[in-house]
């Protein structure tokens, strides 16, 4: 498989996906996800929670990141010219955050794509114990400094917890699906997801939710003060043509 992943790299078989990210307020487009994709011509589709962390075990990660980046900011410059303001997120390891030279990766990747560093959202998912946290955090002022936002993804599980939040200079974190998909039928996560949201707005962090699915959710959300959504309900992760053409509003059906 490692051998398979640096192939695909080699060649261009992973691409990115884009999925919406709506403002629950009133239901437009504000910004995408860019979401790795794999399709093997050997072995088909090959899910991102195998080939990620493969390519962080194998040292594959940042090229990985590179590829990832390039297409989105690329795509991000293409929509910004009919959504003006429009944001693209892009997941990166914690690994990469030990390298001294990333920020400075990142700015010659936003000057190629002629993105403003305002557009980037730095989404990390700690998938792996940051071990070196002054490093860590070192980076993340440095991308902060930049006007780049660096949201904690998958809050409340795995590593991404309170200790995250509390040494490292995040300003957005994202609500995990596994608390927002039933919110709003299950007591125990609506809870959950409200002392989040509470957490949140003392800390001054954006807040997004990700696995809203059907409306009941939604609702919710946007009564207890959430104001970016993500999920299902919005639209699938597809290709920018995909994103142009099914531009999520207000009132969307299940």
């Amino acid at each position: 498989m490692a051998q398979l992943l640096a192939q695909a790299l080699a060649e261009g078989q992973i691409a990115a996906a884009f999925q919406p990210k709506v403002a629950l307020a009133h239901g437009r487009l504000v910004g995408v996800e860019a979401l790795a994709r794999w399709t093997s011509p050997l072995i088909g589709p090959v899910p991102p929670e195998i080939f990620i962390p493969l390519a962080e075990r194998e040292g594959l990660i940042a090229d990985l990141t590179q590829t990832i980046l390039q297409d989105a900011l690329a795509t991000c410059a293409v929509l910004r010219q009919h959504i003006p303001g429009m944001t693209m997120a892009v997941n990166f390891s914690p690994i990469l955050l030990d390298d001294d030279d990333f920020p400075a990766q990142i700015d010659s990747a936003l000057l190629a794509a002629g993105v403003p560093a305002s557009a980037l959202v730095a989404e990390i998912t700690e998938s792996q114990i940051i071990h070196d946290s002054r490093r860590a955090g070192a980076t993340l002022k440095a991308l902060r400094e930049r006007g780049i936002t660096c949201s904690i993804d998958d809050f409340g599980t795995g590593h991404s917890s309170l200790l995250s939040l509390l040494r490292l200079p995040f300003n957005e974190l994202k609500i995990d699906r596994a608390f927002v998909t039933n919110c709003s039928s299950d007591p125990d996560a609506r809870m959950i997801v409200q002392a989040t949201l509470g957490l949140a707005r003392e800390m001054r962090l954006n807040v997004v939710a990700e696995g809203i699915e059907t409306e009941a959710p939604e609702t919710m959300l946007r009564n207890l003060g959430c104001t970016i959504g993500q999920g299902f309900r919005y639209g699938r992760a597809t290709g920018i043509a995909g994103i142009l053409a099914e531009r999520p509003t207000a009132n969307l059906s299940a």
